[in-house]
């Protein structure tokens, strides 16, 4: 497959509700290396900034985007941010396959508008876009930066005016992987793995078992995949799960909405193989995957997952430390999985914040007298964090909030709770953690 078909053909997945990743995932093993590139190149410059292209095609559109057929809006999305953001591909070969693809699908007489309207964006954007960058305005700078007007505002709101213009800054910063070592290895020999297979990675200065990428190649093109050597984690995922463990103290393990397993792999590759750890997660797909996952790294039989609600299952064991990655709006990995930002609203977020509230109510119910509750989410926004934190612990004396163990200069101090991690670097996430003990 070709990476402007597959590029197409992931952009359909993404209107229909999935992750890029998850899109590019499921047809990376179709394509040759190059293709692999050009294909998520052209699908993450298309999510990141989709609403700055919708802009820049009503102005050269005659009708509304929505009138056309899926597929053609589809490409003219791909075309115009191609045209704008791909630096080593040729402008006229990227425009003659998608008018070539629109030919070729449900809409053949479109061919000729994406023709035209695609030319006229390249002669023209440059200029466009150079004036907004410039703009004092805030929906001017919100749409250059692919941030939804009502966060740059909401932002604003908790973070004051440069701050949350840094953020909008960051939230489009490409992103790079980071691997996280399952098993003790020397750093140099692994390096060597990597520079064998033409991949350039260093140790993490910030994180154990942990290596930078410069790219974001195929996983199981890595070494040491198959094997189960190693897995891609962000930092900011990393750095939470260490400081959980730091603070464990022994006892059963209950983590809540664990997800596709990626952090409950790390603990069952760092705990004593005789601590019970439980994960509970609502999807079946979700535990299926995460299942998958342990047994490739190896710590398959010792994996516990339930499928159901986390405020209703029971656990097997009185957990002593309880690790709750909330369902969140996903803000701080939009550098990520910027497709999550247009499917963000304020009444969804507040939604998150109230099934948020009642997880970590039933977290602090749950953990036994002297154990551990962490709190996290990737979000960056103050109702899902701080101030949900606060809402929840409101007059309750029986919870003492714990430091967490971060290194310097990589978070910041939550008001008044937890810490927050900037992504500040293309390994790192915005992230929101805050520790509690409950008192015996």
């Amino acid at each position: 497959m070709r990476g402007i078909e597959a590029a197409l053909e992931c952009r359909r997945e993404v209107r229909k509700g999935a992750f890029a990743s998850e899109a590019l995932r499921k047809l990376g093993g179709k394509m040759e290396n190059p293709d692999r590139v050009l294909a998520s190149s052209l699908l993450y410059a298309t999510s990141r900034r989709e609403s700055l292209w919708k802009h820049l095609l009503g102005l050269f559109l005659r009708k509304p985007l929505h009138a056309l057929s899926a597929e053609t809006a589809d490409a003219l999305l791909v075309g115009t941010a191609g045209l704008v953001e791909l630096r080593r591909f040729s402008p006229n070969a990227l425009v003659s396959a998608l008018v070539g693809q629109v030919k070729e699908g449900r809409a053949p007489h479109e061919a000729g508008l994406v023709n035209a309207v695609l030319r006229r964006i390249g002669e023209e954007a440059p200029q466009i876009l150079e004036k907004m960058g410039c703009s004092p305005d805030v929906k001017d700078q919100c749409l250059f930066r692919g941030i939804p007007s009502w966060v740059g505002r909401r932002w604003m709101d908790d973070w004051g005016k440069e701050e949350a213009r840094n953020l909008w800054k960051l939230s489009s910063m490409k992103p790079y992987m980071s691997l996280r070592l399952n098993r003790p290895e020397h750093d140099a020999s692994f390096r060597a793995e990597l520079e064998r297979a033409k991949v350039r990675g260093w140790p993490s200065p910030i994180v154990n078992r942990s290596f930078r990428l410069a790219s974001n190649p195929f996983p199981p093109s890595l070494p040491g995949y198959s094997e189960g050597r190693i897995t891609p984690q962000t930092e900011s995922s990393m750095l939470v799960v260490e400081a959980f463990l730091e603070l464990f103290e022994g006892g059963p393990v209950l983590e809540m909405c664990s997800g596709r397993g990626v952090k409950s792999g790390q603990m069952l590759s760092c705990l004593p193989e005789d601590v019970p750890v439980e994960s509970w997660e609502l999807s079946p797909g979700k535990v299926a995957s995460a299942r998958s996952e342990m047994n490739r790294i190896g710590v398959g039989k010792r994996a516990v997952f339930k499928v159901g609600d986390a405020l209703s299952l029971e656990p097997e064991r009185a957990p002593k430390a309880i690790f709750l990655d909330a369902p969140c709006s996903g803000s701080g990995t939009w550098k990520r999985h910027p497709e999550s930002k247009w499917r963000l609203s304020p009444e969804r977020l507040t939604q998150l914040a109230q099934i948020q509230a009642a997880l970590l109510e039933r977290a602090f119910r749950l953990v036994q007298p002297g154990g551990i509750v962490v709190y996290c989410t990737c979000s960056l926004f103050r109702e899902e964090n701080e101030q949900l934190v606060g809402g929840v612990l409101g007059s309750g004396s029986d919870l003492v909030e714990l430091p967490l163990g971060f290194p310097g200069g990589v978070s910041t101090r939550g008001k008044p709770y937890g810490r927050v991690l900037r992504p500040s670097l293309p390994w790192i996430d915005g992230f929101f953690a805050a520790a509690f003990m409950k008192r015996a």
